[in-house]
């Protein structure tokens, strides 16, 4: 005959797998979190305490099923307690209580609201202690999703020892650790930059780039790609099952901002399905000045063609810069617990392949004549620019008359600091030069006169 068994013997027994496959099973070692999406969250379907609602977590797909032995046995003819206790949840609807070999009823809590439930189990032939248990209720409400949700089962001999939570005779929550219910955001943004394609040719008059990507001649480059996409392990609240971007989100009406250069007259900035840009890039809808700000389109046509393409006229320059993207996410519910999320991140840069020498040190102090040596070996006329001062406190600069200019092919050009950038408050201050040329053709020094003594100090910066 089968006897009521210690609490010690029952955990011994406890490391059995359940047979409720798709359930949240205890005795389970490597049972994972459950973990649902933010964005299926919706007040419309939801339990109400007192006056707040509180989100349902809907448990058609049975993952929410409980499981696990019951961890110690009993006689035919005699009654168990089984309680459950939600942390940070609530049932949403009524559960009900399985188990072989027993009947069963509900002695207490398990309404709508109530964080318990005892099932009185009543042995209607010898139970072993291994034989499976399974607790379903049809939904949950968290009553924070900013914490888990977790389950625990205690077996009790009487109610009144289930009621008080006296002496138990076997106690069990995930054996894992895992939590029951947690919340995160569903959603999964992939993109990057391109790394070889994405440089404009100083030799060009970077007019085009310097990898061929789609045999146009160059004009045309994969900057980088973007795009979103449900995460693959949150489940959705309101099915149970694996959460779908379209469960989450309405994505004719969720708009993608990039952001970068959109200026150049001639220029194409789009996106296109092809990984080479090569399918002609469907351009975007750049703001009405077309001044370089942004350009505009819905998440279904952003997923769609998730490849960020330039095309050059090769005439006109490519500007270099960085292109980023901000989603401005929509539910499909209009009572969404999260109704939009704003994600954002880099999409790729362009960048020129020229030189650029930092200059630590310009001065304008009147004791001193600094001058900038800009020695251009090439073939080419190359055109510098100064720019990015960095002054001290107190002190602003403003770019002079000599601050862009050209250096001819095979020639030097020698440049009075005082020509190159006003200097208000103080008298120093860094800077930096760039040069449309290739850096093996270019050299750059200061050179330094004391006017008191005559001394010169001459510096190498490229």
């Amino acid at each position: 005959m089968f006897q009521k068994k210690s609490l010690a013997l029952g955990l011994a027994a406890a490391l059995g797998a359940s047979t409720a496959t798709a359930a949240f099973d205890l005795d389970n070692a490597k049972q994972a979190s459950l973990t649902f999406a933010l964005e299926t969250l919706d007040s419309g379907d939801a339990t109400t305490i007192t006056t707040t609602k509180y989100p349902n977590v809907n448990n058609t797909g049975s993952a929410l099923d409980v499981s696990a032995e019951m961890g110690v046995g009993v006689s035919n003819g005699q009654d168990l307690f089984v309680r459950y206790d939600l942390t940070n949840g609530v049932f949403g609807a009524a559960p009900t209580f399985t188990t072989a070999t027993a009947s069963n009823s509900i002695a207490q809590g398990g309404t709508v609201g109530a964080s318990f439930v005892i099932f009185q189990v009543s042995a209607t032939a010898d139970k072993a202690q291994d034989d499976a248990t399974t607790m379903v209720a049809s939904k949950y409400a968290a009553l924070d999703v900013g914490a888990p949700m977790d389950v625990s089962m205690v077996v009790y001999e009487t109610l009144t020892a289930a009621t008080s939570q006296g002496d138990a005779l076997v106690t069990k929550s995930a054996a894992s650790g895992a939590d029951f219910v947690s919340f995160g955001s569903g959603l999964k943004w992939t993109g990057g930059g391109a790394t070889a394609s994405n440089i404009a040719n100083v030799e060009t008059g970077f007019t085009k780039f310097t990898t061929n990507i789609a045999s146009d001649g160059n004009l045309t480059a994969t900057i980088g790609s973007a795009s979103l996409a449900a995460d693959g392990t949150s489940l959705d609240a309101g099915t149970g099952i694996a959460a779908l971007i379209g469960g989450m989100l309405n994505t004719g009406t969720s708009t993608v901002l990039y952001s970068g250069d959109f200026s150049v007259t001639g220029h194409t900035v789009g996106i296109d399905a092809a990984a080479t840009c090569d399918t002609g890039p469907t351009p975007l809808t750049a703001n009405t000045a077309k001044d370089g700000s942004d350009g505009t389109t819905t998440l279904a046509a952003a997923n769609a063609a998730p490849n960020f393409c330039y095309v050059g006229d090769g005439k006109s320059a490519i500007p270099k810069g960085d292109y980023t993207i901000t989603y401005t996410l929509k539910s499909n519910s209009a009572t969404a617990t999260n109704p939009t999320t704003t994600l954002s991140g880099t999409v790729g840069t362009i960048a020129h392949n020229g030189t650029t020498v930092e200059l630590p040190y310009l001065t304008t102090f009147e004791d001193y004549n600094q001058r900038v040596v800009m020695v251009n070996r090439g073939s080419s006329d190359a055109d510098y620019t100064f720019s990015a001062f960095q002054t001290e406190d107190g002190t602003t600069a403003t770019a002079g008359t000599a601050a862009t200019g050209t250096i001819p092919a095979g020639g030097t050009m020698i440049v009075k600091v005082t020509d190159i950038v006003t200097l208000t408050g103080n008298t120093r201050t860094a800077g930096t030069v760039n040069i449309v040329a290739p850096t093996g053709n270019i050299s750059v020094a200061t050179t330094q006169v004391n006017k008191s003594d005559g001394g010169t100090d001459t510096i190498s910066l490229h």
